[in-house]
């Protein structure tokens, strides 16, 4: 696997690792019916925690290894060959709409968090409340980021494959080609033997 494959897979699994540590937080939003106070103010304690005041470091890190994937995205797209604007193209359009969403969907909806979550309770929420809302978009927006960042990986696993894949049918068929060389080289050196002896009988 190439050095900018390995970093590329790499790095959109650790992007992908941090949203699965939001399952928990998504699950009780999306998935589970119907969403209670109590759900919602788990989430949003969570997401107060984890995203809200997230550390400036861990951010820096995330935005850092994010940017490092894009650059090397577009490297690879560059590069020339049919496999690299069909996997890496791909790729690249995947990542670059993961960064929309974030940038578009989960920023916003932090900032419009109410700073006090609501009180719990076993009630149904209503879709319109005013914390659940902005919950229900980040959960989705996670949903949506992890789908393009797993077809991130699926198409640069698909290109090394396929890369591999076109190498080993080279070197066959160069293996082939010799052993034709090697083979006509031999029937020429059996024909010239045959020439010897019978020129060599009749003298």
């Amino acid at each position: 696997m190439g050095l900018r494959t390995g970093l590329i897979i790499g790095s959109t699994s650790f992007l992908l690792g941090t949203l699965a540590m939001h399952w928990t937080a998504d699950h009780l939003i999306l998935w589970q019916a119907p969403v209670t106070y109590d759900s919602v103010v788990t989430a949003y304690t969570y997401y107060q925690d984890t995203m809200v005041d997230m550390p400036s470091l861990f951010q820096k890190l995330l935005h850092g290894i994010g940017t490092l994937a894009a650059l090397l995205l577009i490297s690879k797209a560059l590069g020339g060959r049919e496999s690299n604007w069909l996997f890496d193209g791909a790729s690249l359009f995947l990542f670059g709409a993961a960064g929309l969403v974030y940038y578009h969907k989960i920023v916003p909806s932090l900032s419009t968090l109410p700073p006090k979550a609501p009180s719990p309770g076993a009630a149904a929420v209503d879709g319109r409340d005013a914390v659940f809302a902005p919950l229900r978009e980040i959960a989705t927006s996670h949903t949506v980021l992890a789908v393009a960042l797993v077809g991130v990986i699926l198409l640069q696993s698909g290109q090394y494959y396929s890369e591999r894949l076109e190498e080993r049918e080279r070197i066959e068929e160069d293996e082939a080609r010799i052993r034709r060389r090697q083979r006509r080289r031999e029937q020429e050196q059996k024909r010239k033997e045959k020439s010897q002896s019978a020129t060599s009988a009749q003298s």
